[in-house]
């Protein structure tokens, strides 16, 4: 085995246990918070934290996204995580973890977007299938966050987050600059980014808005709280099984073969009108798996380094502001009709991204 196969070999371990990490990162508010209200009492601010976490991503994410250069960025991130969660596992009070939310987001930041990025590039001709499988990975930290929570302290548990992101650090060590890289001041195709830009707007919308309030519609409709969180759990379980085993599928052609996943999570969600076919919903996720790595890989190619970090943007968005306004639905038992309208929206906006262009 050369030493180039062996470097691919350890930064794409890296870009797989960094995304990992990244749906770890994510799901730690929800898997934490009980325990977080047991230790500190009136003092837990969710809020804040969430809000810390956002602007610091945002402040990460901007500062790789136009830069040429990976190293030291790619193996720092890990650092400042690792640092992040053993700070945080001795936190006296729960400021302390607010507090700690900040370097925890900037390093996420940049772990969401080098990990992408990183492995589009070191499997150009399977970038699809990789990326897909990379944020399988994400949904499979998401679900075991929980599981350390049920199992163990939080506290021992940040130990070995953090024991994760510092042994991760010699994995990320000397990753390459990206290889497509514009300058800032190139003009960014906007013409023919946009329909992407829209695509991951609207799907990370549906997806947020799917997880956020697909619950509360099934308890409103007579579903028992229990049955409400099952079937959240299985939702996510869906779309990470959809990550794992569309890829392949849909990497021959994969406009087309996403038009027709998009055109199935419509009928899937169409079904959840009906009370009592609760469980299509994770149906929904399976099919939209593969959609954001899909988007992703597409438009590192199309349209370079540059535009990726306007697709973060656009998730931003999308994840923040979609759930927001379907919480003005007053009564839950519409809430698919909002689902759905998504979802149409979504299929109909794919037909803006050009069926042909150069092999991924």
């Amino acid at each position: 085995m050369t030493p180039q196969s062996l470097n691919q070999r350890r930064l794409t371990v890296a870009g797989f246990i960094g995304l990992y990490l990244h749906g770890i990162i994510v799901a730690t508010p929800g898997a934490f918070y009980s325990k977080w209200m047991v230790a500190f009492d009136n003092e837990v601010n969710l809020g804040a934290f969430y809000s810390t976490f956002l602007v610091s991503s945002l402040v990460g994410l901007l500062l790789v996204s136009q830069r040429k250069k990976r190293h030291p960025f790619f193996a720092l991130a890990f650092a400042i995580i690792g640092i992040a969660f053993v700070v945080a596992s001795f936190s006296p009070n729960f400021g302390g973890i607010s507090g700690a939310a900040f370097p925890i987001g900037f390093g996420d930041g940049i772990l969401n977007f080098q990990c992408n990025n990183l492995l589009g590039e070191l499997h150009p001709k399977r970038r699809i299938v990789l990326l897909n499988w990379a944020n399988g990975t994400f949904g499979l930290g998401a679900l075991s966050t929980p599981i350390l929570s049920i199992f163990l302290p939080w506290r021992v548990a940040f130990g070995l987050v953090s024991a994760l992101a510092i042994g991760s650090i010699l994995l990320a060590w000397n990753a390459p600059s990206v290889w497509n890289y514009a300058p800032k001041q190139d003009k960014i195709p906007w013409k023919q980014a946009s329909p992407f830009w829209l695509v991951i707007l609207l799907y990370v919308g549906l997806e947020s808005s799917l997880g956020t309030w697909s619950g509360t519609y099934l308890h409103s409709v007579g579903w028992s709280s229990t049955q409400s969180i099952a079937m959240l759990s299985i939702y996510w379980v869906g779309l990470t099984l959809g990550r794992l085993n569309l890829g392949t599928w849909i990497n021959p052609k994969p406009i087309v073969r996403l038009r027709l996943l998009l055109l199935a999570g419509v009928g899937f969600l169409s079904l959840t009108l009906i009370p009592s076919c609760g469980l299509f919903f994770a149906g929904a996720a399976f099919v939209y798996g593969p959609v954001f790595a899909t988007i992703f890989a597409l438009l590192q190619v199309r349209c370079g380094h540059v535009a990726l970090g306007y697709l973060f943007y656009g998730a931003y968005v999308g994840k923040t502001v979609t759930p927001a306004l379907l919480e003005h639905i007053e009564n839950p038992s519409y809430l698919p009709y909002g689902f759905l309208a998504l979802a149409l929206l979504l299929y109909l906006v794919s037909y803006q991204i050009p069926t042909h262009h150069k092999s991924v």
